[in-house]
């Protein structure tokens, strides 16, 4: 056979191959690219910063002088109480929380002002103590008497192998939910033909979910017994925290199998599985908290519900919080698994209209 009639054929396959590599080509290196500005840098820009009174006396003109030193390195938020602020540090809605003392702006002397970091928050510990820097500057520089800035962690803190086990705990469900399931199904398609005759799509669709959702608890199980033969301190699994797993893993799953049934267990539908793992991992603040990226990449992770499951999944292992301090992270969490189970409904209608 010719070079030429050999290049015909490649031609050819890749005519009847052409949605598979048009995903190869030009999808998947155009989203890796752009997944690139998600890590222009690590260090926290505008980081949302809790600045709330030590008691009732301090006034509004100390509260301001804060906000205004703050302003130079993060976004100040003002909290009516303490309890609320730290609240809102366990929730990861601001990354430290600064304690004004009454009389600051009043020329007080040898003032001392408290900036707090929750200490699960690993990656952001050396940027506190930069911030607790920069503050002490920009105070000194203010007529208002000897103020210092103290660094107070609240919380155990942790070490950066700990904080890394509820995002590789994760990683693994998502690794699992967006290769090996679409894998399985790809696999599995002429039996799945099959086994329509004898069964529905439901319910086959049905008990592979069950199947691997269950399957879940031995991962689950497994990064348990290793933390805690490495003697790390974290909370075992809780009931709480084994739910949220696996209602996240439930969202992704679902997620994956539409994607097949829509591509009809193509070879298109397993890379762009792959392109929505890597979206979530670039986008959905998994690895670095939301507070490292600029506002508006900060509002597309938070606009991710992975994020939220991360953020429960955190607090569950390294904070001693109740499981209410993320009621309404819960509530997006189960939302999101009933519209994925929702939309397999769909793809699954879908498919066997293509039939």
């Amino acid at each position: 056979m010719s070079l030429r009639a050999l290049l015909g054929k490649e031609v050819r396959w890749s005519k009847h191959n052409a949605a598979a590599l048009l995903v190869l080509v030009l999808v998947l290196p155009a989203t890796f690219g752009y997944a690139s500005v998600a890590f222009q840098t690590v260090i926290p820009q505008d980081a949302p910063v809790a600045v709330v009174a030590g008691d009732e006396s301090v006034d509004d003109a100390s509260l301001t002088v804060v906000e205004t030193a703050v302003s130079s390195f993060g976004a100040p938020r003002r909290y009516d109480s303490e309890a609320a602020a730290t609240r809102g540090l366990h929730r990861e809605e601001v990354y430290a929380m600064i304690t004004v003392p009454p009389g600051l702006a009043n020329g007080s002397k040898a003032t001392e002002i408290q900036l707090s970091v929750d200490g699960s928050m690993v990656l952001f510990e050396e940027p506190s103590r930069a911030m607790v820097n920069v503050l002490n500057y920009r105070l000194g520089s203010v007529p208002i008497g000897d103020v210092s800035v103290q660094h107070r962690v609240v919380g155990d803190s942790h070490t950066l192998a700990e904080y890394l086990i509820p995002i590789l705990l994760i990683g693994t469900l998502m690794l699992f939910a967006f290769t090996y399931v679409p894998y399985n199904l790809a696999a599995e398609s002429r039996a799945i033909e099959r086994v329509r005759t004898e069964s529905s799509l439901e319910a086959l669709v049905t008990a592979k979910l069950v199947y691997f959702t269950a399957l879940m608890l031995v991962p689950i199980a497994v990064f348990g017994l290793v933390t805690r033969a490495l003697g790390y301190a974290i909370t075992p699994a809780s009931i709480g925290l084994v739910a949220i797993l696996l209602l996240s893993f439930v969202a992704m799953t679902a997620v994956a199998m539409t994607i097949m049934l829509l591509t009809r267990f193509g070879t298109a539908g397993r890379f762009i599985c792959v392109i929505v793992m890597f979206g979530l991992l670039s986008f959905g603040g998994i690895i670095y908290p939301a507070g490292f990226f600029s506002p508006l990449r900060r509002s597309i992770v938070r606009s991710v519900p992975l994020h939220y499951a991360t953020i429960v999944t955190r607090g569950e292992m390294l904070r001693d919080v109740p499981l209410s301090v993320y009621s309404d992270f819960l509530l997006i969490i189960g939302g999101t698994a009933l519209a994925a189970l929702g939309a397999l409904k769909l793809g699954i209608v879908a498919y066997r209209r293509g039939d």
